[in-house]
């Protein structure tokens, strides 16, 4: 053998594939440990982007991005699956915490916009009514955990420190399936008896986004806020407002057909209006408040599992607005959603690409 070459032995060989084993099991624990409770997020965002894109007639992207949905939340559950198994210390942890227990609200969401997809895509109402199930029940439990987990906690931060726009997911995850609702009624023997659930989640996500919406903005005004205090989540302020209003124009396609919502037309056409106007409102201090934090004082723009919240209301807004401007005196509005449905794609796949290299450094730095 050559003088220089050292000799290599079998379990040398041996020791470098345990470490390049040992190396891929800590990465995947690493990945494992640091997923939010908010993961669902990229499920949401895709979808409504999905959805934005196929009102706009792109249906092509639509069903690509539908495909991009149907892989990425079976592996989203079979994650949490692991992690509930494996570290369901910190689950819990999470749960009991002001700040990052709405995140887990993103579950239901996803799982109803999934729903939507199916029905308006898939051309498939089994699939979709089975996943509007699913999504009540786990609205019921998380929901409820949620609000019953924050208010019996025996420390209790500040308004300031305890409080963000994730918890407008509470507001997301009722009108997520209020929405599907409407797509599914058909798929059961009474079809009135959906519409009605429908109608009370949408008027109980309503009453919920005043409530917190009232909460956030007296935090905004009344408390110092630095630059790192507005995170991503606080778009979820404007993406709360505007799902609001594709609940309402969703539920009011139902008023030919059902006499209760005929009955509650004028209500529902105002709510209507009324949401798509706030979620509106909020797009310009947010873009200010975004160019103060990155470009005034210089927060870095590194990619992290909260960007989705952005992602998501920025298609919100945009199957919203779309759907407003297909109502009688309304169809001026439909630039907008033209518009908006570019951003919103080009902001998906900037999140989408994010995700990569941040997964690819973290296996590699595993």
């Amino acid at each position: 053998m050559p003088v220089g070459h050292p000799r290599l032995h079998a379990g040398d060989a041996d020791d470098c594939g345990g470490l390049r084993v040992t190396s891929r099991r800590s990465a995947f624990a690493a990945v494992l440990l640091n997923l939010p409770g908010g993961g669902f997020a990229f499920v949401m965002a895709t979808g409504i982007v999905s959805l934005a894109a196929m009102r706009l007639g792109y249906e092509k992207v639509a069903a690509l991005l539908f495909s991009v949905n149907l892989v990425a939340f079976p592996v989203l559950c079979a994650l949490v699956f692991v992690r509930l198994v494996r570290h369901r210390a910190a689950i819990l942890s999470e749960l009991r915490k002001h700040r990052t227990a709405a995140g887990f609200l993103t579950v239901v969401a996803a799982i109803s916009i999934l729903g939507d997809q199916f029905a308006l895509l898939g051309s498939n109402d089994q699939a979709a009514a089975a996943r509007w199930i699913c999504s009540l029940i786990l609205w019921f439990g998380l929901v409820y955990a949620f609000f019953a987990a924050t208010t019996i906690a025996p420390v209790k931060p500040p308004l300031a420190l305890g409080l963000d726009g994730s918890w407008l997911l509470a507001v997301v995850a009722t009108q997520a399936p209020a929405i599907l609702a409407t797509h599914v009624s058909g798929a059961f023997p009474r079809p009135g008896i959906t519409v009605f659930v429908s109608l009370c989640l949408f008027l109980l996500g309503s009453v919920l986004y005043l409530i917190l919406i009232s909460l956030i903005v007296q935090r905004w005004l009344f408390e110092p806020m630095r630059p790192e205090q507005f995170t991503l989540p606080c778009w979820i302020n404007m993406g709360a407002a505007a799902i609001t209003a594709l609940a309402g124009t969703s539920l009011l396609s139902t008023a030919g057909t059902n006499p209760l919502t005929a009955a509650f037309a004028q209500l529902i056409e105002a709510a209507i209006v009324l949401f798509w106007a706030i979620a509106t409102w909020w797009i310009p201090l947010l873009v200010m408040l975004l160019i103060w934090r990155h470009i005034v004082h210089g927060v870095s723009m590194s990619f992290r599992s909260e960007y989705w919240s952005i992602v998501f209301p920025l298609g919100m807004y945009t199957a919203a607005t779309w759907d407003l401007s297909r109502q009688n005196g309304a169809e001026f509005l439909a630039v907008i959603p033209r518009v908006w449905i570019w951003v919103a794609s080009a902001s998906w796949l900037f999140g989408l690409l994010g995700m990569i290299l941040q997964l690819s450094h973290r296996v590699r730095r595993g």
